[in-house]
């Protein structure tokens, strides 16, 4: 696991219970969830309020005994180390009436409860269903990087809960206590041995390793009955072949700048070919998406990015030498492009740009109309509901739900892997 900011384990848990609590048949219409992560005294807001606080860390003890091999000289600062992290959830009402405060607190730690229980592995793929369709889960800079969350209930006895309670001055308050933990990806073996050392030089080099803060691209569209394009920023990019996007930061110009990209189906980091007509001024690099970074297919979904810049430098025997420095990771979303949709009768055909929606995974591609999600089926024509991925086409067969009136404006959202595409309107048959 590559994490260094423990916050981001933090927001993973509370968008998890931020959008999934509302979603319960049993939660009241219309009422507002206040999740912290802050300690309960210090959640002071909200008929219905949770506070989930981290309030201990500490190293997983079969990560730290492990008997590490290789070479001894590897400093300790390259070798992984697991920790695991301790959360007390308490729900802390604010109404009125004692009784309503106990109640709502006893309706949200069951729901919680069950969140928990439901969401016990997370890892970059793993969504969570809202009210504006699926959303996922983990924090962008945790994702691209294998990272897998655990999160377990801890079993504490209940004589044990008033050690939380300043040692029962106070009285104990209905709280669960959990961890959550990371699976731990050792690093690569070494392949390959220092070579011998000939000659010795200093190489003083006064430009800085490349930072990226982030990417950025400009989506521009017109909602129905609006006579003005509305122009949105969207960070990170989402941005469809054929468009672009930007990455923000510093040092990102060298003697010559190259752009990465990064994702689990990549063995290896893949830089972009010159289709992609890469471009930088030091602090922004502009490039444009492509369906492929040399001979890699590049289909939609979330890549992480780097920026890599190599300096030339003159060493001592007159000779030149280029030093390549990498930048942090960004997040890229490539997201899919609708090209077409047309009716025939009550089926609809989407076309989509560069990409065959049949050779993707069941769960890889979803189409939502309006905030109904069509169900992937392997009948052709597909019936009302769901939609058909034919062989070797770049087309999505689709019937609307039986509930959509004929003649009304439906949004139609494609979503691939985890990236959105953008939005579309049509008239329903």
């Amino acid at each position: 696991m590559s994490l260094l900011d423990l916050s981001l384990v933090t927001r993973t848990v509370l968008t998890l219970l931020e959008e999934r609590l509302p979603q319960y048949p049993d939660w009241p219409t219309a009422a507002p969830i206040n999740v912290q992560p802050a300690p309960p005294d210090a959640v002071t807001t909200g008929a219905h309020a949770l506070s989930f606080y981290l309030y201990h860390v500490r190293e997983d003890a079969h990560t730290k005994a492990q008997d590490w091999s290789g070479d001894d000289a590897r400093p300790l600062r390259f070798k992984p180390m697991g920790v695991s992290l301790y959360y007390l959830m308490c729900p802390k009402s604010n109404a009125a009436q004692p009784r309503d405060r106990a109640l709502a607190d006893q309706l949200v730690m069951g729901l919680a409860l069950k969140t928990l229980h439901d969401f016990a592995m997370i890892d970059d793929t793993t969504t969570v269903d809202t009210s504006g369709g699926p959303k996922l889960l983990m924090s962008p800079g945790m994702r691209g990087k294998h990272n897998r969350m655990r999160i377990l209930l801890l079993p504490k006895p209940p004589e044990d809960a008033a050690n939380f309670w300043q040692g029962g001055n106070l009285p104990t308050r209905l709280a669960a206590y959990y961890e959550v933990a990371a699976t731990l990806f050792d690093p690569d073996e070494i392949s390959r041995a220092r070579g011998r050392v000939f000659s010795l030089g200093v190489h003083p080099l006064v430009r800085g390793r490349p930072h990226v803060e982030g990417t950025r691209n400009h989506v521009t569209f017109t909602i129905p009955g609006e006579i003005e394009p509305r122009d949105v920023t969207l960070s990170p990019a989402e941005v469809p072949y054929g468009s672009g996007f930007e990455v923000f930061g510093s040092d990102l110009k060298g003697d010559q700048t190259a752009l990465q990209l990064n994702h689990p189906d990549f063995a290896n980091p893949v830089p972009v070919d010159a289709a992609w007509n890469v471009k930088t001024t030091g602090e922004v690099l502009s490039a444009t998406a492509r369906p492929a970074a040399g001979a890699q297919p590049v289909v939609p979904g979330i890549y992480g990015l780097f920026v890599v810049t190599t300096m030339r430098a003159r060493l001592p025997d007159g000779s030149s030498r280029d030093f390549d420095a990498f930048s942090n990771q960004a997040t890229l979303a490539i997201a899919p492009r609708i090209v077409s949709i047309t009716f025939a009768g009550a089926i609809g055909t989407l076309t989509v740009d560069s990409f065959n929606p049949d050779t993707l995974a069941l769960s890889d591609v979803m189409l939502f109309t309006g905030s109904d999600r069509l169900t992937r089926t392997t009948t052709n024509p597909p019936p009302a509901g769901t939609f058909f991925t034919p062989v070797a086409t770049q087309t999505i067969l689709f019937r609307l739900p039986a509930t959509i009136p004929a003649n009304s404006l439906v949004p139609i959202r494609l979503v691939v892997r985890g990236a959105e595409s953008g939005p579309r309107w049509e008239i329903a048959p």
